[in-house]
């Protein structure tokens, strides 16, 4: 006669239930996302194939996710610069080895100290230790809808903020840090030995000592991230441990989840267009270029066909002669502009003929 298993092969054991009350208590105490984050990146070098695909899965999930990793890195590299003998006062005990007439799960028995290791790493590196961490300036700025902003830093760089831009200046002693939440900025770094400057925005990091640059975060609006540098070079990093150098006149996109683009070359005077009051494109849809003036101002024109929408434009515009760019759209697409009050229909003209592969406006002045 087969024996019957023993109760314990039925449920957890009363030391593992101990374990989940353990982990649930500490997890109970802290954000669930930067947890995650703590966690999986604590992970990283441990994780088979599938957890691999998970952790991606996760970081392509939520913009949040992605963010929370960024910071995890961008913490850890903080943390390994801290002394020893400081280290040593934060320093997470190992768990005593489970007796063995109750063996532990081993994804219980690593959790805890990964978890509670990272959080500590993230908390160390984000400011939660005195040493080197207090600001010697902290300030945010904002610019409103139609506005551009210029701000002068008490370390020499500067920054012009574009239209509907907002971010946060924070400079240690012994690094600067900006935090773009949407918009964009040029920033002039002047550089100082020793402390560089970081940019951080949505999944991206971007690192520079001395250049002129510009950081675009419109997750928001389309989708994308960019950075463009226009003098010296940066480092950009993504939320998956990639990293591209660039150098002036070069640029490179980023989406949601952190992922990098192929490094593109700029075209001339194409680095922040708005200093000048003027908006490029470069052959994209024309609901795209309808969308980036409807970010400086009110347009009051509409497009309701979606054939319309993709029509393809190029060009240099000015931003405050929009009336100008209306007037040349017929004249170079396949469309009628049909006003009523306040409100410019864009439309298919009659019997149009189909667009040609690419239309490039000529530059208005």
């Amino acid at each position: 006669m087969t024996a019957l298993p023993s109760r314990h092969a039925f449920g957890p054991s009363a030391q593992e239930q101990a374990d989940l009350r353990e982990y649930a208590d500490f997890a109970a105490t802290q954000d669930g996302v930067a947890l995650a984050a703590a966690t999986w990146f604590s992970r990283r070098q441990h994780l088979d194939a599938q957890e691999q695909a998970n952790l991606a899965a996760w970081l392509a999930a939520d913009p949040l996710h992605a963010h929370a990793y960024a910071q995890l890195q961008h913490a850890h590299g903080a943390a390994r610069r801290i002394p020893a003998h400081i280290a040593a006062r934060w320093a997470v005990p190992q768990p005593a080895p489970a007796p063995a007439q109750a063996p532990r799960r081993p994804f219980l028995r690593s959790l805890l100290p990964y978890a509670a290791a990272a959080m500590l790493v993230l908390g160390v590196g984000a400011g939660g230790y005195q040493w080197r961490q207090q600001p010697v300036f902290s300030q945010s700025y904002a610019s409103a809808r139609g506005q551009r902003l210029a701000v002068a830093l008490p370390d020499g760089s500067t920054l012009q903020l574009d239209t509907a831009t907002q971010l946060h200046v924070t400079l240690y002693r012994q690094r600067r840090e900006v935090r773009l939440a949407h918009g964009e900025a040029l920033f002039q770094v002047q550089s100082k030995q020793g402390q560089p400057f970081n940019v951080l925005s949505g999944p991206v990091t971007v690192t520079v000592v001395g250049t002129q640059f510009s950081v675009r975060n419109t997750l928001a609006h389309d989708g994308q991230l960019r950075v463009a540098v226009q003098h010296g070079h940066v480092r950009v990093a993504g939320a998956r441990q990639e990293q591209v150098a660039l150098t002036a006149g070069q640029g490179v996109t980023a989406d949601a989840g952190g992922r990098l683009s192929a490094v593109a070359s700029l075209a001339p005077d194409s680095v922040a267009p708005w200093r000048t009051g003027r908006v490029t494109f470069g052959n994209v849809p024309l609901g795209a270029a309808l969308a980036e003036f409807e970010r400086y101002g009110d347009t009051g024109l509409v497009v309701r066909d979606p054939a319309v929408a993709r029509l393809r434009i190029g060009g240099s515009f000015s931003l405050t002669q929009l009336d100008r760019f209306a007037a040349a759209l017929p004249q170079l697409l396949p469309v009628q502009i049909v006003r009523s009050g306040a409100t410019s229909t864009i439309s298919m003209a009659p019997k149009a003929a189909a667009q040609p592969p690419a239309m490039q406006l000529p530059k208005n002045k």
